[in-house]
């Protein structure tokens, strides 16, 4: 798989313009539960990068997790990328 280091802000407004509707606390949170790679910053320390290709293609193969810019076919892939950000909950607060 390629990999593509960026900030969470660049990634997400790159997701914008490829039409996926995804904001910055939803890839953090994702990033958080350890569902996306990320790594830290050599040039700054405060700032986390995740691999964009690999956010990219979540969204693709589950859908776009945002209800206002599902159409009624990305309706039942969004439903499997809430299963999956659901099963991470639940497997974080049980640890």
């Amino acid at each position: 798989m390629n990999e593509e280091w960026v900030t969470i802000t660049d990634a997400s407004e790159r997701l914008q313009e490829e039409h996926i509707r995804v904001g910055r606390n939803t890839i953090s949170r994702l990033s958080k539960r350890g569902v996306i790679q990320t790594k830290d910053n050599p040039l700054d320390t405060r700032v986390k990068l995740i691999n964009f290709h690999e956010l990219r293609a979540l969204f693709k193969e589950y859908g776009n997790k945002t209800r206002s810019a599902r159409s009624e076919v990305d309706e039942e892939e969004g439903a499997e990328l809430d299963e999956l950000v659901l099963e991470e909950d639940v497997r974080e607060n049980k640890e």
